[in-house]
């Protein structure tokens, strides 16, 4: 009796573990309602006195210390795959297929923090409404990510070809400007020292960057609760970026 005792205690204590691991944070859905709602009205009092410029209430409210404090998959060293514009969908497939195992920013936050959906209970609602602020969002997002990467990563860009020239990555979204700068930095949780660049379907591989000795030649301009981590189909990946009905400028 004392055996089986433990038995059921043991089974409780997992299980409650578990479950702990797959919800979300107790405050995040109030966090998100809280935003949403300021943004709401902002938007009805036609942004007058909210926002110091665009995008700028998102950035004071979910920052990227904000998204590192609500991950719930941290990636595992040298996993990291960024890419740039048009090529959300296209990423988030490779890093499925034949075992590659990598980690894009699709699969490293609950699956609300990605809700699109223009309905009231979605407190993302008027994030996702208006570009300036998707992009704010999703620019903090991924330096989050880039903060957390370790090791190795690798970028996606459509122009990568047998040239193998570094200069010609596109560097003018979110890659160029925000995750590319903080792979860059040395205080991150992570420390990427070296970055490749692939072509869309990985057949093409070069050193784009590493520590201490780049190759670039031209310098850088200026909820509803769910349990699951990550979306969960590829046409979400691509409805965010161009030639989608939110897109953001990767």
């Amino acid at each position: 009796m004392h055996f089986q005792s433990i038995f059921v205690q043991t089974i409780s204590v997992l299980f409650a573990v578990q479950a702990t691991a797959h919800a979300l944070p107790t405050d995040l859905k109030a966090d998100l309602a809280a935003v949403g709602d300021r943004l709401a009205a902002a938007v009805g009092a036609g942004r007058d006195g909210v926002d110091a410029g665009l995008g700028a209430g998102v950035g004071a409210e979910l920052g990227a210390g904000w998204f590192l404090g609500n991950v719930c998959k941290r990636p595992p060293a040298a996993t990291c795959l960024f890419y740039t514009r048009g090529l959300s969908k296209a990423a988030r497939i490779f890093a499925k297929k034949g075992g590659a195992d990598m980690t894009t920013i699709w699969e490293m936050w609950n699956s609300a923090l990605y809700d699109k959906r223009q309905i009231k209970s979605n407190p993302l609602r008027c994030i996702m409404q208006k570009k300036e602020d998707r992009n704010v969002y999703f620019q903090n997002m991924s330096t989050a990510m880039a903060t957390m990467c370790d090791v190795f990563a690798t970028v996606m860009d459509k122009s990568v070809d047998s040239s193998k020239d570094p200069n010609k990555i596109r560097m003018d979204g979110i890659w160029g400007q925000h995750e590319f700068p903080t792979l860059q930095k040395s205080g991150n949780e992570g420390k990427v020292n070296q970055i490749d660049a692939i072509n869309q379907d990985g057949t093409i591989v070069f050193t784009f960057w590493t520590r201490g000795n780049s190759r670039l030649g031209r310098g850088l301009g200026g909820l509803d609760k769910r349990d699951t981590c990550g979306i969960d189909n590829d046409q979400t990946a691509a409805d965010f970026d161009e030639g989608g009905d939110y897109p953001v400028d990767w």
